[in-house]
């Protein structure tokens, strides 16, 4: 009797689930040949010296009509180990997993084959889910069936084969759909308001922001003011904007003069910019306002802005309940308001913009 891994078994059993073991390596190695040409290959890991000496033992077995081994002999004797390379058949690029088999002597029908597993394709979990399938199949096929048990590598080959490729399919169109959102993202068609304080060289400060316009494929709508009651700090009250906002109704052709008309050259104030286009273009021109050289100070020094506000950003898509989308504009034009709300809100109603706050909520970040 021999004791193997906590069983008591005889020297027979023993020789031949070794034979057992050697046969079904000899047909894995007829099936995945060790050739530079193919991806897939089974290697024996054993030393050729111990293999030889396993093949011995048996063959003195079975040519001396069962003839076993001492005890000493048999806890001499090495486990078998291998590695099945296979091919990811869904990669098109070489990618491969790479299946190490370790036999304990009991195998096949006491104990599964010890595995690991590594792949040049798969991800660290694809790897890890299909391992335990492939321990779980094992167990199955071996110890949890009847004493003679079941070779079962050639099953966990072609179980291995169907779970890679799978599993490489699965991750290749996570990929996909994970570079399409982001693709959707940077291309996201965006709407943003931008408050600017003011402007002390108004003329070329436009300038600016129509070349960044144009350069970045923005449409933009810039709304300014020489709003006098600002300037001088007298307090805009809500009865200049009823006043305003009558006389300007009294004449659609003065209404019309006043659009895309460029600043005078000087200071203008109460600024607000309407920007229309690709996410990443507007987060490009917003950062410009921050980091380049876009107006003069007042000692006339070019200073970048401080005073800027986004009052607004999304998707043009999006619109609140109730509200219509953002229309679609391009290119860019200019016009001049009267620095009043009611004028201010009548602007940002022609965009469906009204959501970006009224009255004083309006001029906070």
């Amino acid at each position: 009797m021999f004791e193997c891994d906590g069983h008591v078994v005889t020297m027979t059993c023993v020789m031949e689930r070794l034979r057992r073991q050697l046969m079904e390596f000899e047909v894995l190695g007829a099936m995945y040949p060790e050739e530079e040409s193919t991806d897939s290959r089974f290697v024996v890991d054993t030393p050729v010296t111990e293999v030889d000496a396993l093949n011995a033992a048996v063959s003195k077995w079975e040519d001396h009509g069962g003839e076993v081994p001492t005890e000493a002999e048999v806890s001499r004797l090495p486990n078998l180990r291998a590695s099945l390379t296979l091919r990811v058949p869904d990669d098109d690029n070489g990618g491969t997993v790479r299946l190490t088999i370790s036999l304990p002597h009991t195998y096949p029908n006491s104990a599964p084959p010890s595995l690991q597993l590594s792949s040049s394709k798969l991800t660290r979990k694809s790897q890890s889910l299909i391992l335990v399938a492939l321990e779980k199949f094992a167990t199955t096929l071996t110890s949890d069936l009847d004493e003679h048990g079941s070779e079962c590598l050639m099953e966990l080959a072609r179980t291995l084969e169907e779970r890679s490729a799978a599993s490489a399919a699965a991750e290749r169109e996570e990929e996909e759909k994970n570079k399409k959102n982001a693709t959707d993202d940077d291309r996201d068609t965006t709407i943003a308001v931008l408050r600017i304080d003011h402007m002390n060289d108004s003329k070329t400060y436009v300038k600016t922001l129509q070349k960044w316009c144009t350069a970045l494929g923005l449409g933009a709508r810039v709304f300014w003011s020489t709003r006098k009651g600002a300037k001088s700090g007298k307090k805009w009250t809500s009865e200049d904007d009823d006043k305003t906002v009558a006389m300007e109704n009294q004449s659609s052709k003065n209404e019309t003069a006043t659009k895309n008309t460029q600043p005078p050259v000087g200071r203008v104030e109460n600024v607000f910019v309407i920007l229309h286009g690709e996410s990443e273009s507007v987060s490009e021109f917003l950062k410009r306002t921050r980091v380049e050289f876009v107006d003069i100070d007042g000692k006339g020094n070019k200073c970048k802005e401080r005073n800027a506000v986004v009052l607004c950003r999304r998707s043009i898509e999006v619109a609140k309940k109730g509200e219509d989308v953002v229309p679609v504009f391009s290119g860019f034009e200019c016009e001049q308001f009267d620095g009043s709300n009611k004028k201010l809100e009548l602007i940002l109603k022609r965009f469906n913009l009204l959501h970006v706050g009224t009255g004083d909520a309006r001029w906070k970040a």
